[in-house]
């Protein structure tokens, strides 16, 4: 037996499937396929299948991971996508599988690119620059066993931020993994919050996860 991790995007439409629905989604994918996958023992056998970072939902994700397990040792890894990605729904795609490398609890930051999109798309960036210039940015963390209040200052940097054909695009890299994940909507409702600008649309997407040291996740 041996422990595979997978690494696929997750963008379109794709972005609205749940967490808990991924998981289906993928099982229901898996079955389809004659991938030696391992299924866990008992009652109610299930794929054995981790996610080392779960994307919010309406989030695109351009290298996400999970692992699985498979039953042969010896099983040709360039097998899963030529598998699996002709039974995914549109807007999923492995990208690569290998052994794992590196433990959940390296990821350190998650690098995001946010879209803006405004009829005064000038106006829309100096009031953001601004917002982001802040020495400290408060914000309400709600998890499912409390609620605590955060600067988000000292948790996120600004990649880049810049007008470009009509848009406002937003490099942002946030604290990420099981000690602090950082939600990006936290900073863009704390902004919308104060009665900041309305982009006509916004998309989020997460571009990699990264270590301490900034290399990927891997």
């Amino acid at each position: 037996m041996q422990t595979i991790r997978i690494f696929f995007s997750k963008t379109d439409r794709a972005k609205y499937i749940s967490h808990l629905d991924l998981t289906r989604c993928l099982s229901r994918a898996f079955a389809r396929t004659q991938l030696p996958i391992w299924y866990t023992e008992g009652f109610n056998p299930h794929i054995y299948m981790t996610f080392s970072l779960p994307l919010p939902l309406g989030v695109e994700g351009m290298r996400e991971s999970m692992d699985v397990k498979l039953t042969e040792d010896e099983f040709p890894l360039v097998e899963i996508a030529r598998q699996l990605n002709p039974v995914l729904p549109v807007g999923m795609r492995v990208l690569e599988a290998a052994p794992p490398v590196d433990k959940p609890e390296a990821i350190v930051w998650a690098d995001y690119e946010i879209r803006f999109y405004h009829l005064q798309p000038h106006c829309l960036k100096e009031e953001l620059e601004s917002f982001l210039n802040r020495e400290s940015i408060l914000v309400t963390k709600k998890s499912k066993h409390r609620t605590q209040e955060l600067d988000l200052r000292p948790h996120i940097q600004v990649l880049h931020l810049e007008e470009k054909e009509g848009e406002v695009l937003l490099g942002l890299r946030t604290a990420a993994g099981p000690a602090l994940n950082i939600n990006p909507s936290l900073l863009l409702d704390a902004w919308q919050g104060e009665g900041g600008m309305t982009p006509e649309y916004t998309k989020v997407a997460r571009m990699a996860v990264l270590k301490a040291d900034l290399t990927p996740f891997a």
